[in-house]
């Protein structure tokens, strides 16, 4: 089946450095974060839907995207901070917030940071923490990601190396050409801070600390955060609930789009209804 993903206008966040977003519907808030490969444009295909029912904000965090390069590492909590910024800036106080991957990382430092502005969680193919990794499984994340970077690989080759070991199922050519797409538009010294970021994040201390609504959301065939993990991390949560997106890899949203939005869409009412 031919999908068709709807383009969106990008509005900027007169901030410094200057951050990129598309915006579309009323209703709550949800920010939508990327992960360590992606921007904005990995969430066309959920922002379209939830936008009936919501003001949906997909971001290209600093350094990536149509957002401006940054000095210095990349902290997550200035990535918060970013992300704070904008939501005084549309002119709300509270959000939900959308997370995949590093983007799920990011949502944690966020919630740390600004507990009271945050409704709810939905944590996408999260990482429970490098820490559980073992070494060689440590090496092959860096090297495959890394290396080529310093060694001045084109991005497309690189990106379907990556894409090779994230997409569930190869025969999903419409996902597959996303994921090629959106790595080919990275910023080269962002992505290789980006990297140190994730593999040092100590997010995981912070699971156990949620106390609000939280949907832990995990791809069948997810081979970097498996559905194993995705269990640990819900046990860390109370309360949290655990949704498996059938036939999708590390990129849920994309891979099985239609199930990922069924699932957020009622995780969403039961929150509206119920806290």
């Amino acid at each position: 089946m031919m999908i068709t993903s709807t383009v969106f206008k990008t509005k900027f966040l007169p901030s410094t450095p200057k951050i990129a977003f598309n915006q579309v519907g009323d209703g709550e808030l949800i920010i939508f974060i990327h992960g360590i490969g992606g921007n904005k444009e990995n969430w066309q295909d959920n922002i379209g839907v939830l936008s009936k029912n919501f003001n949906t904000v997909a971001i290209d965090l600093r350094g990536y995207g149509e957002s401006d390069d940054f000095e210095g590492p990349m902290n997550f909590f200035d990535v918060a901070d970013d992300i704070f910024k904008l939501i005084s800036y549309i002119g709300e106080k509270k959000c939900h917030i959308v997370g995949l991957s590093m983007g799920a990382q990011i949502a944690l430092y966020f919630y740390k940071k600004y507990p009271s502005l945050t409704k709810s969680l939905i944590l996408c193919d999260a990482p429970l923490g490098f820490q559980d990794f073992t070494e060689s499984e440590r090496e092959k994340f860096i090297s495959l990601r890394r290396k080529p970077i310093e060694d001045g690989t084109d991005l497309k080759t690189m990106a379907i190396s990556v894409a090779n070991t994230l997409i569930g199922k190869k025969s999903n050519t419409w996902a597959y050409d996303k994921l090629v797409k959106s790595m080919e538009k990275l910023h080269r010294k962002t992505y290789l801070k980006a990297i140190n970021s994730f593999v040092n994040s100590t997010h995981y201390e912070l699971f156990s600390s949620l106390d609000i609504p939280v949907l832990v959301v995990v791809g069948e065939l997810d081979n970097l955060t498996p559905v194993s993990m995705g269990k640990e991390i819900t046990a860390k949560i109370k309360g949290s609930i655990l949704e498996v997106i059938p036939s999708a890899g590390h990129l849920s949203n994309i891979e099985n789009s239609v199930e990922f939005n069924k699932v957020v869409l009622a995780f969403l009412s039961k929150v509206g209804n119920t806290f």
